[in-house]
């Protein structure tokens, strides 16, 4: 599968929201998406998720690479993130790097009583 970016720009960050598969023949679309990104007036960059499929290593390291060239001048956070795309980065040890919020996450703070 192929993958499709989405870049929008709010008053604090900037939403990336990522269809389809991280892996060899597509990271050249995140690389340039998240350079596009820093082109923003926005320091918080938001990877949303919610359809990402899967990633592999080249898309791990590619977002482990851009979070080391981005600290300082940029935030960058994943949100949205499926169970198995989660255990993943969190096996690869991504996540001591990059705050992420997972869908569990998500659906357990919607049950919560306001």
């Amino acid at each position: 599968m192929e993958l499709t970016i989405n870049l929008e720009s709010y008053q604090n960050y900037t939403l990336l929201m990522l269809d389809g598969d991280i892996n060899t023949s597509t990271i050249q679309i995140l690389e340039n998406a998240l350079g596009n990104a820093t082109r923003i007036n926005n320091n918080h960059i938001v990877l949303d998720c919610t359809l990402l499929k899967s990633i592999n290593s080249d898309g791990l390291n590619l977002l482990l690479h851009c979070q080391v060239q981005l600290a300082g001048h940029f935030y960058l956070s994943l949100y949205n993130v499926s169970s198995d795309v989660a255990s993943l980065m969190e096996l690869s040890g991504i996540t001591h790097f990059i705050q992420m919020n997972t869908q569990a996450q998500n659906a357990e703070q919607q049950q919560q009583p306001a």
